[in-house]
C-alpha cells in the first residue's frame, strides 16, 4: 500500500527538516530526541495511564515529525533478524486506543508500591512489553517506552540507569521483541536488563552480559524503519 508517512520520490519518512537521506535523517532525529529527552527527564512528569505515551512522543519528536504525539493511521511491520525475518504482530491502527485502555485496566489499578521488588519487576516488565507491542506510532516506539519506563519507575521510587539502556539499546530492543511472542514470549531478557537498570549496574562493566540473546549476536543487529502493511 502507499505509505502516507514517506516522500513520494524516496523511501524516507517525511520530516520537518525535509531530509531525504535515511542516514542524515537518523542523525537529525537522534540529535533532536537526545536534546528533548534531557528536558523530559529534568521536569516533573506524572504517569497516570498509557495515554501518557502520546505526551512523551510529542515532546521527543515534535521537531522531527509533524505527526509527533499522534497515533499511526496505518498498519506496520518490521522484519526482525532475531526472529529469522518474521515481524512482531503489532496492534492494528484502528485498535490502538482500545488496546491501551485494556492495558490501563490490567495494570493501573495495581497498588504498585505495595509489591515486593521481585513482584514489581515481574509485573512492570510485562506492562512495558504490552505497551511496546501496541506500537502506537509510525516510528519512535522503543524510545517512547524507554522514557515511559524511566518516568514510571522514578514515580514509584526506583532509580533507572538510562546510560545502561542507551549503551545496550540494540539488546533492549531485541529483548522487547522476545517479550512479545504470544504464548512463546520470553520475558527474562527484558526483565534482566530492567533489574540491572534499577540496581545501577555499570554500563561498561556489564558489556559482556548483553552480547547475545540465545544464539543471536546483538552486534549484528542493524536498525531499519518500519514498513506499511
Amino acid at each position: 500500500m502507499k505509505d502516507p508517512y514517506v516522500y513520494d520520490d524516496c523511501d524516507v519518512l517525511i520530516n520537518q527538516a525535509n531530509i531525504k537521506d535515511k542516514d542524515k535523517l537518523a542523525e537529525f532525529e537522534n540529535r533532536m530526541t537526545n536534546l528533548a529527552i534531557v528536558s523530559l527527564f529534568k521536569n516533573v512528569h506524572t504517569i497516570s495511564d498509557t495515554k501518557d505515551v502520546f505526551k512523551i512522543h510529542k515532546q521527543l519528536f515534535e521537531h522531527v515529525y509533524e505527526w509527533a504525539g499522534i497515533a499511526r493511521t496505518i498498519n506496520i511491520y518490521k522484519d526482525e533478524p532475531i526472529l529469522g525475518g518474521i515481524s512482531v504482530e503489532y496492534t492494528a491502527y484502528n485498535h490502538i486506543t482500545k488496546a491501551l485502555k485494556q492495558i490501563d485496566h490490567k495494570y493501573f489499578k495495581q497498588d504498585w508500591k505495595s509489591l515486593r521488588k521481585e513482584d514489581f519487576m515481574h509485573l512492570f516488565t510485562r506492562m512495558i512489553a504490552d505497551i511496546w507491542q501496541v506500537h502506537p506510532f509510525r516510528e519512535g516506539n522503543t524510545r517512547v517506552v524507554s522514557a515511559f519506563a524511566f518516568l514510571f519507575l522514578k514515580q514509584q521510587g526506583y532509580n533507572y540507569n538510562v546510560a545502561l539502556i542507551r549503551q545496550h539499546a540494540k539488546y533492549f530492543r531485541n529483548a522487547l521483541v522476545m517479550a512479545f511472542l504470544g504464548e512463546h514470549a520470553e520475558y527474562q531478557y527484558l526483565q534482566n536488563i530492567f533489574v540491572d537498570a534499577i540496581t545501577n549496574e555499570d554500563a561498561a562493566v556489564s558489556q559482556d552480559k548483553y552480547t547475545k540473546i540465545k544464539d543471536y549476536e546483538i552486534n549484528t543487529y542493524q536498525y531499519v524503519h518500519h514498513k506499511a502493511k
